[in-house]
């Protein structure tokens, strides 16, 4: 056999042996579906919570949102509870900048100007802290008095960023927890009044 021929057989045999041998380097994979991963969401609004972030007297609807995005607001199942949910975090917040305000107090170095200031802000969030643990309370007894006591403490965070002003204090956590306040107080006032009005019908 002459050596061409010699080699187009070896070729072709080569050739056959590999076209009908599965190759080693590809792998057939059946075509599954993946499952699906499930992403948790964030909890989902109650409609008390929808009904009262939309209302008249609320300050800031996304500030109510986001801080009733909790299981304790979503669970409540009546107007009750959901006071009850937003009491516990308007005081749980005037408690966080009250520390706040002792502790800037402790600071050395204060004039008896900004003294005067910060103890109008101590006054203004123990006053605040004392009315918010007071309004689950009232509100059983007598609601038109617990709306009252809601929206009085909004006003009384102006009497703080006031002090701080005349005093030429900069403090963003004290403001930012007057914002607060104003908020919590609007949210209070609000939801007492839908409680004031569903007890007289």
């Amino acid at each position: 056999m002459a050596p061409l021929n010699h080699l187009c057989l070896v070729i072709t045999i080569f050739l056959s042996v590999s076209a009908l041998s599965p190759s080693p380097t590809v792998a057939v994979i059946p075509r599954v579906p993946s499952p699906k991963v499930k992403i948790p969401s964030p909890a989902a609004s109650s409609k008390l919570v929808v009904q009262l972030c939309s209302g008249k007297s609320i300050m800031n609807r996304r500030f109510c949102l986001k801080a009733l995005s909790n299981p304790q607001a979503a669970a409540a199942r009546d107007w009750n509870q959901l006071t009850n949910v937003v009491m516990k975090l308007a005081v749980s917040n005037a408690e966080a900048t009250l520390n706040v305000i002792k502790e800037t107090v402790k600071k050395p170095g204060g004039s008896s100007q900004s003294l005067k200031a910060l103890q109008t802000c101590l006054d203004v969030y123990k006053y605040a802290i004392q009315s918010f643990g007071m309004i689950f309370t009232e509100l059983s007894e007598d609601p038109m008095t617990a709306n009252y006591d809601a929206t009085v403490i909004g006003p009384e965070a102006d009497n703080c960023e006031r002090a701080l002003a005349t005093a030429n204090i900069q403090a963003p956590r004290i403001s930012s927890g007057n914002r607060c306040l104003h908020y919590y107080s609007s949210m209070g006032g609000e939801i007492t009044a839908i409680v004031e009005i569903t007890a007289f019908r």
